[in-house]
């Protein structure tokens, strides 16, 4: 009786081991079942890296100097919207400045010049007047004079007239004509002079208009000096600060403004072109696909179409890269 109930025990310390083995392998499995799944999605699933970069333009036009100087003023900052057009900056050249200047002196003493004659016109012609006034006076004498010695020397021919009427009337014909030669010797000298000014008065008016002409060039090559936008965009750079000297190197790239905002770019680091990955933007929802541009040096130049004007040169932003 003993024996049986040794066996049963054993039965049942058999069943019981058999039913915790069993319970171990399910449990086992079960946590073995989920791990599996998990590395297989892993494989199978391509791995993201989240990387931050800077949206930077893909168009990027850079603005030079006309002339090398001294940069007077910058009219835009970087960040700020410009349009075509638009004064960015002045640079106050030194050799166009003393140009103008000169052309400025020169026409002011044209003008001089031209005030003066026009100055000794009004009195030249105010002599020429006179002298011919006196000159026609003159000659109303000396005609008078020249009559009456005629008529007394027809008289004197055929014994009419007493010999002293007619010397006297000789004498003041004489006199008449010396004196009206004079006068009218006078008048045309003064008008000669008159004549001569009015040459004289062209010649400098022309002489003014040249040099007026130049002034004008002389300001229009100062003009030069301003530093207009070629494009609509942002300013993204500019080099040198107010009151520094610009060489020829310097002034090829002053200014850089970035064109075409609707194509962009991100710059990462380590990735290797035609890579596929996505941007985002903070102040944007949603993810813009992009792909790896370009690789210079350490950094990564990823080009994406961006889908809003929010998106501006300057922003940061994240990166999803898919790792092969």
């Amino acid at each position: 009786m003993r024996g049986k109930w040794l066996l049963a025990g054993g039965s049942v310390v058999l069943v019981a081991l058999a039913l915790g083995a069993l319970t171990r392998l399910r449990h086992e499995r079960s946590q073995k079942a989920p791990e599996s799944h998990k590395s297989s999605a892993a494989e199978s699933s391509p791995r993201e890296l989240s990387l931050p970069g800077k949206i930077q333009a893909q168009h990027v036009v850079p603005v030079g100097a006309p002339v090398t100087g001294t940069i007077d003023s910058f009219l835009v900052d970087v960040g700020q919207d410009v349009y075509e057009g638009q004064l960015l900056a002045r640079i106050a050249s030194q050799g166009l400045e003393s140009a103008r200047e000169e052309a400025v002196r020169t026409a002011q003493n044209a003008q001089e010049k031209v005030n003066a004659i026009e100055d000794r016109m009004i009195a030249a012609r105010l002599e020429a007047s006179r002298a011919r006034a006196d000159a026609n006076g003159s000659r109303d004498q000396f005609e008078r004079a020249e009559k009456t010695y005629l008529r007394q020397q027809m008289l004197q021919r055929e014994g009419a007239t007493p010999r002293l009427v007619y010397e006297k009337a000789a004498r003041e014909f004489e006199t008449a004509r010396a004196e009206f030669n004079s006068l009218d010797e006078l008048a045309r000298q003064a008008e000669s002079r008159n004549g001569e000014l009015i040459r004289d008065l062209d010649a400098a008016r022309h002489s003014l208009e040249e040099h007026n002409a130049e002034i004008e060039s002389a300001t229009a090559q100062s003009a030069g000096a301003e530093i207009r936008s070629p494009v609509s965009g942002i300013l993204v750079a500019r080099n040198g600060e107010p009151g520094k000297l610009i060489g020829p190197e310097a002034a090829r790239d002053l200014l850089e403004i970035a064109a075409d905002l609707s194509q962009l770019a991100v710059t990462l680091l380590h990735i290797h072109p035609g890579q596929d990955a996505l941007v985002i933007v903070a102040d944007l929802n949603g993810v813009i696909p992009a792909t790896v541009k370009e690789i210079k040096g350490a950094d990564v130049v990823l080009s994406f179409v961006s889908p809003s004007p929010v998106i501006r040169p300057g922003m940061t932003a994240q990166v999803r890269l898919k790792l092969e």
